[in-house]
């Protein structure tokens, strides 16, 4: 098993008096892939953004490649590798596609990838690489944000509910690019509401409750697990 790339130690997190994240505590080696699953309000977003460094947390620690990011600004996490392609996707709907993409690589701009390599990837972008980013469908916007991510060449992506809102058929294509992903070697942290499509494409899996990991194993294992099946997969 690789090293750990990123490490989360007994994180807290608070919004005011409200406690999101009480004690989480998991690692992800090189080239794997993790899920985050549970219900609304878990924390499972809360750990995305002390990770990345959008939100400080109240205590607990964040190593990124060995090295303690905890206080490490957002912006110098993004030049370092480790990137968050954000829940609700928040491209910038004015600018075109390929404008979009040009402001994911800015931070790493010695390590970026030419842009015909993200439209070899996302061909849908391609062809929309003129219009404005606001005239895409939610899927192609999707799309968009993950491409706005990977053009920075991340060692780590943090993915958050990439496939929320989205039509079954777009929702295979997400997953399709979460695989591909992961082939190519980037580590991945995902958030997910559709927790069985999450489970079957990660190695590792936690389950969140109330801002705590009530369940962690083998993502096949939690498949099978009685208790998650029960309370997050239902019947298939």
């Amino acid at each position: 098993m690789s090293e750990p790339i990123l490490e989360v130690e007994s994180l807290k997190v608070a919004y005011g008096r409200v406690q999101a994240v009480r004690d989480v505590s998991f690692s992800v080696p090189e080239g794997g892939l993790l899920a985050l699953v549970g219900a609304n309000g878990a924390g499972k977003s809360s750990v995305l953004a002390a990770a990345s460094g959008l939100v400080r947390p109240s205590s607990g620690r964040i190593r990124y490649e060995g090295e303690d990011v905890t206080r490490r600004p957002a912006h110098r996490r993004v030049a370092a590798g480790l990137v968050l392609v954000p829940e609700g996707r928040q491209i910038l709907g004015t600018l075109t596609v390929a404008e979009n993409l040009l402001l994911g690589a800015h931070r790493r701009r010695r390590q970026a990838a030419p842009e015909s390599e993200m439209y070899d990837l996302f061909p849908v972008l391609a062809e929309r690489r003129a219009l404005p980013a606001g005239s895409l469908s939610g899927g192609e916007q999707q799309m968009l944000a993950i491409a706005r991510a990977m053009i920075a060449r991340p060692r780590v992506v943090l993915l958050d509910e990439p496939s929320m809102g989205l039509a079954p058929k777009m929702v295979d294509e997400v997953f399709t690019v979460i695989e591909k992903i992961r082939a190519s070697g980037v580590t991945v942290v995902l958030v997910e509401q559709n927790a069985r499509r999450a489970l079957r494409a990660a190695d590792t899996g936690h389950v969140l409750e109330t801002g705590e990991i009530a369940h962690s194993g083998p993502a096949s294992e939690l498949l099978q697990d009685p208790r998650v099946v029960k309370a997050y997969l239902g019947v298939e």
